[in-house]
């Protein structure tokens, strides 16, 4: 199974690796994780070694379209940044990066909102 796969990433890499510290500092992925590769990283490292492979976990939301779809390639419904800086500037884009909430599903601005 490819989340029990990606779950045991924590003792393939940070165990492995003197550099890096075991538990993690931070997971951080996108809310769709939670049900994913941050439960099966929890089962497989509780199992495994009594322990939480993370002491932190920060989720952020999704840029969605106007219907309040979250963008995506294969949906077909995204919007290249490269887009925006070659209309509009790249402060433009920065602006509105640095004015969003990363803890929520934000809208990509509509057209007349630029």
């Amino acid at each position: 199974d490819v989340w029990f796969d990606s779950g045991c990433s924590h003792a393939a890499v940070l165990k492995k690796r003197d550099e890096l510290h075991w538990p993690a500092e931070m997971y951080l992925e996108g809310t769709d994780q939670h049900r994913g590769w941050f439960q099966t990283s929890l089962l497989t490292s509780v199992a495994a070694f009594e322990k939480a492979p993370y002491k932190t976990v920060l989720t952020h939301g999704f840029i969605v379209d106007a219907e309040g779809r979250k963008m995506s390639k294969s949906i077909g419904n995204v919007i290249a940044p490269q887009e925006i800086i070659e209309k509009y500037g790249a402060d433009i884009l920065r602006l509105w990066v640095a004015s969003s909430d990363y803890r929520i599903f934000f809208p990509y601005p509509r057209q007349e909102q630029i």
